[in-house]
């Protein structure tokens, strides 16, 4: 696979002049767009020096290490959430997508973000119940992540407690030998 962070955000091609018709004075030099061939993984989606990552499996001898991945990831979505309130701001507020396509005053139809004319306004709508869905995802799955942390402190705190419970001392335990060996009982 190759390195595919080093291309370029955007690829420029350039053309000899290219007349659009005959009869306009208008000409294509050429043209530019966005490189979708460019991947790069976001910083904050790559596990930390003391971060388990992507490890999914764990055992009683390894609940503080579920607990603190249960912990990072909750945190990672609730700075996510918090930080979609930029996405909206980018689109216009929290109420664009219902002004988008209204009538106003003066220029006849109120402009969403994406422009005036009349599939902006319904992409504006479209991106709103696409990011109210979003949101209402990623808030949703960090409080469940957080309550999955509460569950596991839980039940690592009633494993201990049993384990404690169950401890036996050695001395305890030769007693039990030594009266079983000499026909008493325990």
């Amino acid at each position: 696979m190759t390195d595919r962070t080093s291309q370029p955000d955007q690829i420029e091609v350039e053309t000899p002049r290219l007349p659009l018709s005959p009869t306009l004075p208008v000409s294509i030099n050429g043209f530019g767009m966005d490189n979708v061939n460019r991947a790069e993984t976001p910083s904050d989606l790559v596990a930390g020096p003391n971060e388990a990552g992507v490890k999914t499996e764990w055992d009683a001898s390894t609940l503080d290490g579920a607990i603190s991945w249960l912990s990072a990831h909750a945190s990672y979505l609730r700075r996510l959430y918090h930080g979609m309130a930029d996405i909206q701001d980018l689109m216009g507020g929290a109420g664009a997508a219902a002004t988008a396509g209204m009538p106003s005053g003066v220029s006849g139809m109120q402009k969403s973000p994406l422009g005036g004319f009349t599939w902006a306004g319904r992409l504006t709508q479209k991106h709103s119940n696409l990011y109210t869905g979003t949101e209402s995802g990623v808030l949703d799955l960090a409080t469940r992540l957080e309550d999955a942390v509460e569950v596991l402190q839980k039940v690592k705190e009633n494993y201990q407690t049993a384990e404690r419970a169950n401890e036996m001392t050695a001395e305890q335990i030769r007693q039990i030998f030594a009266d079983v060996a000499s026909g008493g009982e325990s």
